[in-house]
Protein backbone atom coordinates (compact mmCIF):
# COMPACT_ATOMS: atom_id res chain seq x y z
CA UNK A 1 0.00 0.00 0.00
CA UNK A 2 1.00 3.42 -1.02
CA UNK A 3 2.12 5.63 2.15
CA UNK A 4 0.40 8.56 2.62
CA UNK A 5 3.60 10.87 2.40
CA UNK A 6 4.62 9.51 -1.06
CA UNK A 7 1.27 9.79 -2.11
CA UNK A 8 1.03 13.26 -2.01
CA UNK A 9 4.66 13.95 -3.17
CA UNK A 10 3.58 12.60 -6.19
CA UNK A 11 0.79 15.23 -7.15
CA UNK A 12 2.68 17.63 -5.72
CA UNK A 13 5.42 16.71 -8.53
CA UNK A 14 1.97 16.26 -11.06
CA UNK A 15 0.64 19.31 -9.59
CA UNK A 16 4.10 21.21 -10.27
CA UNK A 17 4.35 20.75 -13.37
CA UNK A 18 0.80 21.30 -14.90
CA UNK A 19 1.47 24.62 -12.81
CA UNK A 20 4.72 25.87 -14.51
CA UNK A 21 2.56 24.80 -18.72
CA UNK A 22 -0.53 26.60 -17.56
CA UNK A 23 -0.67 30.20 -16.95
CA UNK A 24 -4.70 30.56 -16.16
CA UNK A 25 -5.30 30.84 -12.94
CA UNK A 26 -8.73 29.53 -13.42
CA UNK A 27 -7.50 25.52 -15.04
CA UNK A 28 -5.34 25.59 -11.66
CA UNK A 29 -7.87 26.46 -9.07
CA UNK A 30 -9.38 22.35 -9.66
CA UNK A 31 -6.03 21.65 -8.36
CA UNK A 32 -5.71 23.49 -5.27
CA UNK A 33 -8.91 22.12 -4.35
CA UNK A 34 -8.16 18.80 -4.85
CA UNK A 35 -5.16 19.22 -2.59
CA UNK A 36 -7.58 20.44 0.31
CA UNK A 37 -9.77 17.43 0.52
CA UNK A 38 -6.29 15.16 0.01
CA UNK A 39 -4.93 16.96 3.26
CA UNK A 40 -8.26 17.54 4.89
CA UNK A 41 -8.35 13.32 4.47
CA UNK A 42 -5.13 12.95 5.39
CA UNK A 43 -4.90 15.22 8.82
CA UNK A 44 -8.56 13.67 10.01
CA UNK A 45 -10.31 10.12 9.72
CA UNK A 46 -11.64 8.79 7.31
CA UNK A 47 -15.23 9.34 8.20
CA UNK A 48 -15.03 12.46 8.73
CA UNK A 49 -14.36 13.60 5.37
CA UNK A 50 -16.52 14.68 2.44
CA UNK A 51 -15.62 11.66 -0.15
CA UNK A 52 -18.14 13.08 -2.52
CA UNK A 53 -17.04 16.48 -2.79
CA UNK A 54 -13.50 14.95 -3.48
CA UNK A 55 -14.82 13.45 -5.98
CA UNK A 56 -16.41 16.62 -7.65
CA UNK A 57 -12.93 17.95 -8.06
CA UNK A 58 -11.83 14.98 -9.72
CA UNK A 59 -14.56 15.43 -12.23
CA UNK A 60 -13.32 18.66 -12.24
CA UNK A 61 -9.85 17.65 -13.40
CA UNK A 62 -11.11 15.49 -16.05
CA UNK A 63 -12.37 18.65 -18.05
CA UNK A 64 -9.17 20.51 -17.12
CA UNK A 65 -8.40 23.11 -19.99
CA UNK A 66 -11.05 21.75 -22.20
CA UNK A 67 -13.00 24.68 -22.15
CA UNK A 68 -10.02 26.99 -22.35
CA UNK A 69 -9.13 24.87 -25.79
CA UNK A 70 -12.49 25.07 -27.23
CA UNK A 71 -12.89 28.61 -27.23
CA UNK A 72 -9.05 29.24 -28.60
CA UNK A 73 -9.80 27.26 -31.42
CA UNK A 74 -13.14 28.54 -31.81
CA UNK A 75 -11.70 32.41 -31.59
CA UNK A 76 -8.56 30.95 -34.11
CA UNK A 77 -11.04 29.57 -36.53
CA UNK A 78 -13.20 32.47 -36.60
CA UNK A 79 -9.97 35.28 -36.92
CA UNK A 80 -8.86 32.45 -39.91
CA UNK A 81 -12.21 32.57 -41.52
CA UNK A 82 -12.06 36.29 -41.60
CA UNK A 83 -8.72 36.65 -42.40
CA UNK A 84 -9.95 34.80 -45.68
CA UNK A 85 -12.97 36.93 -46.69
CA UNK A 86 -10.87 40.08 -46.00
CA UNK A 87 -8.31 38.53 -48.31
CA UNK A 88 -10.54 37.80 -50.92
CA UNK A 89 -12.44 40.60 -50.76
CA UNK A 90 -9.69 43.49 -50.67
CA UNK A 91 -6.37 41.81 -52.02
CA UNK A 92 -7.98 39.23 -54.91
CA UNK A 93 -9.11 42.62 -57.24
CA UNK A 94 -6.10 44.01 -56.87
CA UNK A 95 -3.93 41.39 -58.29
CA UNK A 96 -5.99 41.10 -61.12
CA UNK A 97 -6.19 44.98 -61.80
CA UNK A 98 -2.24 45.84 -61.18
CA UNK A 99 -0.12 45.93 -63.66
CA UNK A 100 3.05 43.16 -64.19
CA UNK A 101 5.29 45.92 -63.27
CA UNK A 102 3.63 47.16 -60.00
CA UNK A 103 2.70 43.46 -59.04
CA UNK A 104 6.33 42.49 -58.86
CA UNK A 105 7.55 45.50 -57.43
CA UNK A 106 4.41 44.89 -54.36
CA UNK A 107 6.44 41.15 -54.29
CA UNK A 108 9.78 42.94 -53.84
CA UNK A 109 11.38 41.89 -57.21
CA UNK A 110 14.33 44.13 -58.28
CA UNK A 111 15.30 44.70 -61.85
CA UNK A 112 12.73 42.99 -63.32
CA UNK A 113 12.18 46.19 -66.17
CA UNK A 114 15.54 44.72 -67.39
CA UNK A 115 14.14 41.82 -68.45
CA UNK A 116 10.44 42.85 -69.65
CA UNK A 117 12.39 45.02 -72.34
CA UNK A 118 14.65 42.64 -73.35
CA UNK A 119 14.06 40.99 -76.64
CA UNK A 120 16.34 38.11 -76.39
CA UNK A 121 16.18 36.38 -72.85
CA UNK A 122 19.84 34.87 -73.59
CA UNK A 123 21.33 38.39 -73.34
CA UNK A 124 20.08 39.27 -70.15
CA UNK A 125 22.57 39.06 -66.99
CA UNK A 126 20.20 36.80 -64.54
CA UNK A 127 22.97 37.10 -62.05
CA UNK A 128 20.96 40.04 -60.28
CA UNK A 129 18.17 37.24 -59.68
CA UNK A 130 19.99 34.39 -58.06
CA UNK A 131 20.85 34.55 -53.71
CA UNK A 132 24.12 35.12 -53.27
CA UNK A 133 26.07 31.50 -52.46
CA UNK A 134 22.91 30.08 -51.83
CA UNK A 135 22.80 25.99 -52.88
CA UNK A 136 18.84 26.64 -54.18
CA UNK A 137 20.23 28.36 -57.17
CA UNK A 138 21.54 24.58 -58.31
CA UNK A 139 18.00 24.12 -58.11
CA UNK A 140 16.42 26.94 -59.45
CA UNK A 141 14.60 27.15 -63.14
CA UNK A 142 15.01 30.82 -64.00
CA UNK A 143 13.09 30.75 -67.51
CA UNK A 144 10.12 28.71 -67.16
CA UNK A 145 7.02 28.42 -69.29
CA UNK A 146 3.97 27.64 -66.57
CA UNK A 147 3.50 24.13 -68.54
CA UNK A 148 0.91 23.11 -65.92
CA UNK A 149 -1.49 26.14 -66.34
CA UNK A 150 -1.42 25.50 -69.35
CA UNK A 151 -2.29 21.75 -69.56
CA UNK A 152 -4.68 22.04 -67.34
CA UNK A 153 -8.22 22.52 -67.11
CA UNK A 154 -8.04 23.37 -63.45
CA UNK A 155 -5.89 26.37 -63.93
CA UNK A 156 -5.98 27.83 -67.97
CA UNK A 157 -10.06 28.80 -68.28
CA UNK A 158 -10.79 31.16 -68.69
CA UNK A 159 -7.33 33.95 -68.63
CA UNK A 160 -4.28 31.87 -68.37
CA UNK A 161 -2.27 35.17 -68.80
CA UNK A 162 -2.39 35.77 -65.25
CA UNK A 163 -3.57 32.94 -62.33
CA UNK A 164 -4.30 33.49 -58.51
CA UNK A 165 -4.40 30.45 -56.83
CA UNK A 166 -5.83 29.30 -53.17
CA UNK A 167 -4.20 26.45 -52.01
CA UNK A 168 -4.76 25.09 -48.36
CA UNK A 169 -3.33 22.35 -46.31
CA UNK A 170 -4.72 21.44 -42.70
CA UNK A 171 -2.60 24.53 -41.34
CA UNK A 172 -2.33 27.68 -43.37
CA UNK A 173 -3.75 29.10 -46.83
CA UNK A 174 -1.17 30.36 -49.53
CA UNK A 175 -2.08 32.72 -52.10
CA UNK A 176 0.05 32.43 -55.55
CA UNK A 177 -0.41 34.88 -58.34
CA UNK A 178 1.41 33.41 -61.65
CA UNK A 179 2.41 35.87 -64.16
CA UNK A 180 2.50 34.22 -67.60
CA UNK A 181 2.04 36.41 -70.67
CA UNK A 182 5.60 37.85 -71.32
CA UNK A 183 8.53 35.77 -72.03
CA UNK A 184 9.89 35.45 -68.46
CA UNK A 185 7.00 34.22 -66.27
CA UNK A 186 6.96 34.76 -62.75
CA UNK A 187 5.23 32.78 -59.45
CA UNK A 188 4.70 34.95 -56.64
CA UNK A 189 3.36 34.67 -53.24
CA UNK A 190 0.67 37.20 -52.52
CA UNK A 191 -0.35 36.25 -49.03
CA UNK A 192 -0.01 33.77 -46.75
CA UNK A 193 -2.88 32.92 -43.77
CA UNK A 194 -2.05 30.72 -40.65
CA UNK A 195 -4.63 28.77 -38.30
CA UNK A 196 -2.49 27.75 -35.66
CA UNK A 197 -1.86 29.52 -32.42
CA UNK A 198 2.21 29.13 -32.72
CA UNK A 199 4.18 32.40 -32.48
CA UNK A 200 4.55 31.95 -36.39
CA UNK A 201 4.04 35.10 -38.33
CA UNK A 202 2.45 34.65 -41.87
CA UNK A 203 5.21 34.49 -45.12
CA UNK A 204 5.57 37.75 -46.33
CA UNK A 205 4.71 38.36 -50.16
CA UNK A 206 8.22 37.15 -52.01
CA UNK A 207 8.89 35.92 -55.98
CA UNK A 208 9.07 32.37 -55.64
CA UNK A 209 11.79 29.51 -57.50
CA UNK A 210 10.48 27.43 -59.85
CA UNK A 211 12.18 24.19 -59.50
CA UNK A 212 10.17 21.94 -61.94
CA UNK A 213 8.56 22.93 -65.18
CA UNK A 214 6.34 19.85 -66.61
CA UNK A 215 2.65 19.19 -68.03
CA UNK A 216 2.04 17.33 -64.62
CA UNK A 217 3.04 19.37 -62.45
CA UNK A 218 5.13 22.69 -60.98
CA UNK A 219 8.01 22.13 -58.04
CA UNK A 220 8.23 25.37 -56.14
CA UNK A 221 10.18 26.98 -53.28
CA UNK A 222 10.15 30.33 -51.05
CA UNK A 223 13.35 31.93 -50.90
CA UNK A 224 16.09 31.25 -48.70
CA UNK A 225 16.24 32.58 -45.27
CA UNK A 226 19.38 34.22 -43.56
CA UNK A 227 21.75 32.05 -42.03
CA UNK A 228 19.75 28.98 -43.65
CA UNK A 229 20.96 26.56 -46.19
CA UNK A 230 17.62 26.01 -47.81
CA UNK A 231 14.29 27.41 -48.52
CA UNK A 232 11.82 26.45 -45.60
CA UNK A 233 8.75 25.75 -48.15
CA UNK A 234 8.92 23.55 -50.66
CA UNK A 235 5.54 23.50 -52.92
CA UNK A 236 3.35 21.38 -55.46
CA UNK A 237 0.48 21.98 -57.66
CA UNK A 238 -0.39 19.41 -59.98
CA UNK A 239 -2.83 19.75 -63.30
CA UNK A 240 -5.64 18.45 -61.26
CA UNK A 241 -5.31 20.91 -58.80
CA UNK A 242 -3.88 18.91 -56.06
CA UNK A 243 -1.48 20.36 -53.49
CA UNK A 244 1.95 19.40 -51.48
CA UNK A 245 3.67 21.37 -48.57
CA UNK A 246 6.67 20.41 -47.10
CA UNK A 247 8.03 22.83 -44.23
CA UNK A 248 11.41 22.49 -43.98
CA UNK A 249 11.82 23.88 -40.76
CA UNK A 250 15.50 24.08 -40.26
CA UNK A 251 16.55 24.87 -43.37
CA UNK A 252 18.79 21.90 -43.84
CA UNK A 253 16.68 19.61 -46.71
CA UNK A 254 17.56 20.20 -50.42
CA UNK A 255 14.43 19.78 -52.67
CA UNK A 256 15.87 17.01 -54.30
CA UNK A 257 14.16 14.31 -52.35
CA UNK A 258 11.17 16.68 -53.08
CA UNK A 259 11.55 17.19 -56.40
CA UNK A 260 12.14 12.97 -57.35
CA UNK A 261 9.05 12.05 -55.21
CA UNK A 262 6.88 14.61 -56.82
CA UNK A 263 4.00 11.92 -58.60
CA UNK A 264 4.22 9.87 -54.55
CA UNK A 265 3.18 13.69 -52.69
CA UNK A 266 0.55 14.48 -55.30
CA UNK A 267 -0.95 10.90 -54.84
CA UNK A 268 -0.88 10.98 -51.06
CA UNK A 269 -1.75 14.43 -50.44
CA UNK A 270 -5.48 15.42 -49.36
CA UNK A 271 -5.00 19.06 -49.82
CA UNK A 272 -6.11 21.29 -53.16
CA UNK A 273 -6.15 24.96 -54.51
CA UNK A 274 -8.57 26.46 -56.70
CA UNK A 275 -8.68 29.31 -59.01
CA UNK A 276 -9.39 32.39 -57.67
Amino acid sequence: MIKPHKFIICLVIIFSTLFITTNSQAAVKPFIELFEQIFKFFGKRADDVPLPDAGKKLEDLKGFGKSDEIMQTTETSKNFTDEIANFKINKVNEIKNSTDDNLLDMHGVKHADKISEAVDLSEIDISDFFEDNAAINTFRIFVWSGRVFRASNSFNKPDINRIVTECRDNREVFYFTALLEKKKKWLLLSGNIKNVSENNSDLKKQNLYVLTDIDEYIVFSTQTTKNKKFPLHYFIISKEGKFYHFNNVYGTESPEYIIANANKKIDETKFNCVKL
